[in-house]
């Protein structure tokens, strides 16, 4: 007598369990898949400015020293991309001080060469207390990011390319190495833009609405920042060790 096979499939119990273990392993692992990827952002954003540093590091020696006046708006005009035409074509401009001292040959850029100033956790400017962990409210520059908006994502330092906001001289011109008084580790020169939306900086800086913040990386009024002696940092700005003013008697 032939036995008839028995064939068993999932219970609607089992498949329900099976779930709820799915669920669970993934409730798990999600808070360190983020902090995982949070952590590769803020080193790629790390490297860049060590990558922008050659570039200021380059201008400067053959400036006598002397940091850019570039515009209207030099914190954002320092380096970094233009957009060109209707379809806003990425090209890093020849014009923009540190460019040249960055790339080889700046006519045949590559795209990761104009990647160097866009922080991958790039996420504009946005009104703050409005931030939700893990989801920041929608930005309020017109092209979202400070990266499609300026062409770099970092925000240098406009005091150093103004004696007169910086309150050394009259004539508003970029300052000169040796005139920066304060301790070269504590003096920013570019970074994330957390660090001029803070409440210790923000009166100082020229055209900076104290009411936005750029909490990039998961932590109010910090990130990565280029300072004066060539480190890059991931700080709290609100930090006494941090610095923006290139004298101590400019407060």
């Amino acid at each position: 007598m032939i036995s008839a096979r028995r064939h068993h499939g999932f219970s609607v119990v089992e498949l329900l369990i099976c779930i709820g273990v799915v669920a669970l392993l993934l409730s798990l692992a999600l808070p360190a898949l983020n902090a995982a990827r949070d952590s590769a952002q803020r080193a790629i954003c790390s490297s860049n400015l060590r990558q922008i540093n050659v570039g200021w590091q380059g201008y400067l020696a053959e400036h006598k020293e002397q940091f850019p006046g570039t515009s209207a708006v030099p914190e954002w005009s320092y380096g970094g991309l233009d957009f060109v035409g209707p379809a806003r074509q990425p090209v890093l401009a020849s014009s923009k001080p540190i460019n040249p001292y960055m790339v080889p040959d700046i006519r045949s850029a590559s795209s990761t060469e104009m990647a160097l100033f866009r922080c991958p956790s790039d996420a504009g400017l946005w009104t703050r207390g409005r931030y939700v962990q893990g989801r920041p409210p929608a930005s309020e520059l017109n092209f979202r990011t400070c990266y499609a908006t300026y062409g770099t994502s970092y925000l240098a330092n406009p005091l150093l390319m103004d004696s007169q906001a910086a309150g050394l001289s009259g004539d508003a011109r970029p300052l000169f190495l040796h005139e920066l008084t304060v301790n070269p580790s504590r003096l920013i020169v570019a970074g994330d833009p957390a660090w001029a939306y803070n409440a210790r900086f923000s009166p100082l800086i020229p055209r900076v609405d104290a009411r936005l913040e750029a909490r990039w990386h998961r932590r109010e009024d910090a990130g990565n920042a280029l300072y004066a002696d060539g480190s890059v940092r991931f700080m709290d700005f609100s930090s006494p060790t941090t610095d923006v003013t290139p004298s101590p008697a400019v407060r």
